[in-house]
C-alpha cells in the first residue's frame, strides 16, 4: 500500500509540475512566433522603404547632372559677357592712352600751333566715345542680358536638384539604418522562437516521461489488487480515482466537479 501510494504520489507530482511546464512553454512559443513574424513584416517594410529611398536618390542625382548640363548655355553666355569685358577694358585703354598723348601735345607740344591743335583734339576726343568703345559696350550689355536669362534656370534647377539629392541622402541613409534594426530585431527574434522551441520540446519530453510513471503505476497498482485485502482494494481505486482528478484529461484524468 505504501508503495501504492508513493507510487500515485509520484505521478501526480510529476504530471503537475510538466504539465505547467508544457503549458507555460506553449504560451511562450506562441508569443514569440508573433514577435518573430511582426519582425519578419518590420523587416520586409523596412527593406522596401529602404528600396524606394534609394530610388529617389537615384532619381535626384538624375536631376542634379541634368541641371548641370544646362549650365553649358550659362558658361557659352558667361564666356560671351568675358570677351565683351576684355573688349571693352582694351577700348578704354586705347583710350585712355590716346587722352594722355593729347594732354601732353597740348601742353608740351612743339609750338603754339601744335599746342592749340592737340588741345581740339583732346576736347573732341574727351566729347564722346569712340564707335569701337561705343561698340564694345553695346556688345557687353548684350551678352550680360543673355547671360542673366541662362542664369536663372540654370541656378533654379542646381539648387532644386542639389536639395533633393541632400534629402534623398538623408532618407536613404535612414531607411538603411531602419532596415539594419529590423534585420537584428528579425534574428533576436528568430532565437527567441528556436529557445522557446526548444523549451516546448523539453516540456513534451518531461510531460511523455510522466506518462511512462503512470503506466508503471497503474500496472504496479493491478498486481498490487491481486494481493491485497478486498478493503483495501476497494481504498485503492477510490484513491487512484481522486488522483486521476490531478492528471490531464487526455491522460486518463478525470473530472475535478
Amino acid at each position: 500500500m505504501s508503495k501504492a501510494q508513493a507510487f500515485l504520489d509520484e505521478v501526480q507530482s510529476a504530471f503537475e509540475a510538466c504539465e505547467q511546464r508544457d503549458a507555460e512553454a506553449a504560451v511562450a512559443l506562441k508569443e514569440s512566433q508573433a514577435r518573430e513574424a511582426e519582425a519578419r513584416r518590420d523587416e520586409a517594410a523596412a527593406k522596401q522603404d529602404e528600396a524606394e529611398a534609394k530610388a529617389c536618390e537615384a532619381d535626384a542625382i538624375a536631376r542634379e547632372e541634368e541641371a548641370h548640363r544646362q549650365e553649358a548655355p550659362f558658361k557659352a553666355a558667361q564666356e560671351e559677357v568675358d570677351a565683351a569685358l576684355a573688349d571693352v577694358k582694351a577700348q578704354e585703354d586705347a583710350r585712355n592712352k590716346r587722352t594722355e598723348e593729347l594732354k601732353k601735345l597740348s601742353e608740351e607740344g612743339e609750338g603754339v600751333v601744335q599746342q592749340n591743335k592737340a588741345k581740339n583734339e583732346l576736347a573732341q576726343h574727351l566729347g564722346e566715345d569712340p564707335l569701337p568703345l561705343r561698340k564694345a559696350k553695346i556688345t557687353l550689355e548684350a551678352a550680360l542680358k543673355k547671360a542673366e536669362k541662362a542664369r536663372a534656370p540654370f541656378e533654379a534647377a542646381t539648387k532644386e536638384a542639389q536639395t533633393a539629392r541632400a534629402l534623398a541622402e538623408s532618407a536613404r541613409a535612414a531607411a538603411e539604418k531602419s532596415a539594419r534594426q529590423a534585420e537584428d530585431a528579425r534574428g533576436i527574434a528568430e532565437e527567441a522562437t528556436r529557445k522557446s522551441g526548444e523549451a516546448k520540446a523539453a516540456a513534451a519530453s518531461a510531460v511523455a516521461e510522466a506518462e511512462k510513471r503512470l503506466e508503471e503505476a497503474e500496472a504496479y497498482l493491478e498486481e498490487a489488487k491481486k494481493r491485497l485485502p478486498e478493503g483495501q482494494i476497494w481504498w485503492l481505486d477510490k484513491e487512484l480515482q481522486e488522483r486521476r482528478k490531478y492528471l490531464p484529461k487526455s491522460k486518463g484524468g478525470l473530472d475535478k466537479k
